[in-house]
């Protein structure tokens, strides 16, 4: 007959394991206290791996509620853990996290002095995907600066799909997606030339490349909808 267990007597993987069940059902004190909880065992027991990854989560939890500090002082803390024991993809984790929240909070000096910085460890893993997504938000904050950044936010743009395309079809769709909307964005602030520009220069990014027709399909979408003045909605499929 098997035997229950209670949580009490959970080691350290099992129980950042249970915070992350608790995670998924919204349950965030219980998944804080299940996390700590593995920490404390995992520092005991001297497991520096775990001890990160432990980080990582709590990192995250604090991240989705909103506790900015918090969230970045449990990333920094495992950033430090994986670079001392060599786990370069926990280390990137990590630091793309810190990003997100730097631009989330748009502390733009900060953000990208660790993109610089996180852009060269994706390079060094082949991370098409964080490297995707560092691009568009260096455009996004180009772009946020007027005319004078609007070339550089585009060759960010361009890269942003090309990175993407590297990684899966799925991500190259997302991200033209994400484009497709700051089209849409440029628009409605008056800016329809930029738009009608950035549309040609990614088209004709997309198929110097040979990217996927969805993703060419979807630009072609955006950029008669500018050219015609049509009234900018969801993407036409």
């Amino acid at each position: 007959m098997a035997v229950q267990r209670e949580e009490k007597d959970l080691d350290a993987r099992e129980l950042n394991e249970l915070g992350n069940a608790y995670v998924d059902y919204g349950m965030w004190e219980r998944a804080e206290e299940c996390y700590r909880r593995s920490l404390e065992l995992r520092r005991a027991s001297g497991d520096q791996r775990g001890e990160g990854l432990t980080l990582h989560n709590l990192g995250a939890l604090y991240q989705r509620l909103g506790r900015w500090e918090e969230a970045c002082e449990q990333y920094r803390l495992s950033l430090a853990l994986a670079q001392e024991s060599g786990e370069a993809q926990s280390e990137l984790a990590s630091a793309m996290n810190l990003c997100l929240i730097h631009y989330s909070l748009s502390e733009t000096e900060e953000f990208l002095k660790l993109a610089q910085e996180t852009e060269a460890l994706a390079r060094s893993l082949e991370a098409w995907e964080p490297l995707a997504r560092l691009s568009w938000l260096r455009g996004r904050i180009a772009f946020a600066t007027g005319q004078e950044g609007a070339q550089r936010g585009m060759e960010q743009y361009a890269q942003a799909l090309h990175f993407a395309s590297r990684k899966s079809p799925s991500v190259l769709r997302q991200m033209a997606g994400y484009l497709g909307e700051e089209i849409q964005s440029l628009v409605e602030r008056g800016e329809a030339g930029t738009a009608l520009v950035l549309c040609d220069y990614l088209l004709a990014l997309s198929r110097r490349e040979g990217l996927a027709q969805e993703a060419i399909d979807l630009l072609e979408a955006r950029r008669r909808e500018v050219l015609y003045g049509a009234r900018l909605g969801p993407p036409a499929r």
